[in-house]
């Protein structure tokens, strides 16, 4: 059991049939976090957006979402990768030596790719790398796509 001032809440407004929710889902429940499905923006830790449908890969941010309960996000991307999915970190940091190994240390025995952007949209960013993206899991939806795109209205955000 986790202390009540650690418990994150989660938002997550998309197919609750989806494979990937069906299985963040029971990581949050085993963890004792919250998950909400309406949007407000005063109450949420870490948006969950739903992005390609055919991608299997998950980018996760690093600050305030990784970072927020490592041990959780470990046990979640082992539990990404057993169910043949592709967790990444995507964060805006810069893509220097010291942030790698911040990541990496933290991180070593996931073996997932990380991508510094250096400030620049997360999505946006990926996709140049021909990197289409199932799930967004991040702390701060507009370093995904800014302040007003599709996967926004998607999600149910306004």
């Amino acid at each position: 059991m986790i202390d009540e001032d650690d418990k994150l809440t989660f938002f997550y407004s998309g197919n609750a049939k989806e494979e990937v929710f069906k299985l963040i889902e029971k990581a949050l429940d085993e963890r004792e976090h919250y998950l909400v499905e309406f949007y407000n923006e005063f109450l949420i830790d870490i948006y969950m957006l739903l992005d390609t449908r055919k991608s299997k890969h998950v980018a996760i941010d690093w600050d305030n979402t990784i970072s927020a309960d490592k041990d959780f996000f470990k046990t979640l991307i082992a539990k990404l990768q057993e169910a043949h999915f592709k967790p990444f970190v995507c964060t805006l940091r810069a893509p220097d030596k010291e942030n790698i190994e911040e990541i990496c240390k933290i991180l070593e025995k996931t073996n997932i790719p990380i991508y510094l952007t250096d400030g620049k949209p997360k999505r946006k960013f990926m996709k140049s790398l021909g990197v289409k993206v199932h799930l967004w899991i991040d702390d701060f939806y507009p370093g995904i796509c800014g302040d007003s795109c599709k996967i926004l209205a998607k999600n149910n955000i306004d």
